[in-house]
């Protein structure tokens, strides 16, 4: 697009230079996060908002921004793209000197959009296939929790995934337990239950997987606990939930195949019900 916002003013996209000691650049100082919209309005803002704070929290950054005043900044780099549905991404970074030690915790920030063609979500018609990766492995810490600027684990896993011909790859942690995929949380239908990884296992704390969540214990039992690569082969039904696609059938873990889409055409009406 070519509008951006960078620290609450209108830049030109195109107009943007990264200097060669942004931290964001340099460290993987910094967080992102990246917000759906439609209709001019953004969607599940409360749980955006929420995860940035957390994350600014944790990564000892100074983000004086309240929720109506980024509410405010994101509808009017929308409004002057003159878009309607579509995303916005943030990346909050430390704006300081230093090296591995900062000299101050202020931020800055940068927002962007990306051109939408849907006014809601749509489940994919092809079910995903997809695999386990295991080259590496990710911290069960906390700093897994948010978006971070450092996302080589989930590069390096969706490389492997299109050479293996696989639609996407669940991430597995230090102590071996299967957390997310490289984009997505994770879920299972499992003898009439619906597990998820707990956020201690170490996968991010999606604002999609918060929303998902609140739907779920609505209609079915619901349990957060550590998932086993055996119960992902034995369960009726595997999908993925982020926030720029909703809910993503998948219809094939290391060749099971047939996973049924019940829960996910649920979760689908149920989210569209909320545009």
């Amino acid at each position: 697009m070519k509008f951006s916002i960078f620290n609450n003013e209108i830049v030109n996209s195109n107009e943007i230079v990264l200097s060669k000691t942004n931290r964001g650049f340099s460290y993987g100082d910094g967080f992102f996060e990246t917000i759906n919209f439609f209709k001019g309005s953004v969607f599940n803002f409360q749980n955006h908002f929420k995860r940035i704070i957390f994350s600014a929290s944790l990564l000892d950054l100074k983000f004086d921004l309240t929720i109506l005043e980024l509410e405010i900044l994101i509808t009017k780099i929308i409004n002057v793209n003159n878009l309607l549905n579509g995303s916005v991404k943030i990346i909050i970074y430390r704006e300081s000197a230093g090296k591995y030690l900062p000299h101050t915790n202020k931020s800055s920030f940068y927002i962007s959009c990306t051109k939408g063609s849907s006014e809601v979500f749509l489940l994919n018609t092809k079910p995903l296939k997809i695999d386990l990766y295991k080259d590496n492995y990710k911290s069960d810490s906390t700093l897994s929790n948010i978006k971070s600027l450092n996302s080589l684990l989930y590069v390096l896993a969706s490389i492997y995934a299109k050479k293996n011909n696989f639609d996407d790859v669940l991430i597995v942690n230090s102590n071996k337990r299967v957390i997310e995929s490289t984009n997505s949380n994770l879920f299972l239908f499992l003898d009439d239950v619906i597990y998820t990884p707990p956020l201690s296992d170490g996968c991010v704390d999606g604002t999609m997987r918060r929303l998902i969540l609140d739907i779920l214990q609505r209609q079915y039992v619901i349990s957060i606990e550590s998932i086993t690569e055996s119960q992902l082969l034995s369960s009726s039904e595997i999908f993925l939930t982020n926030s720029f696609s909703g809910v993503k059938w998948v219809g094939s873990f290391k060749n099971s195949g047939n996973k049924n889409k019940s829960v996910c055409s649920y979760l689908i009406k149920s989210l569209n019900n909320l545009i």
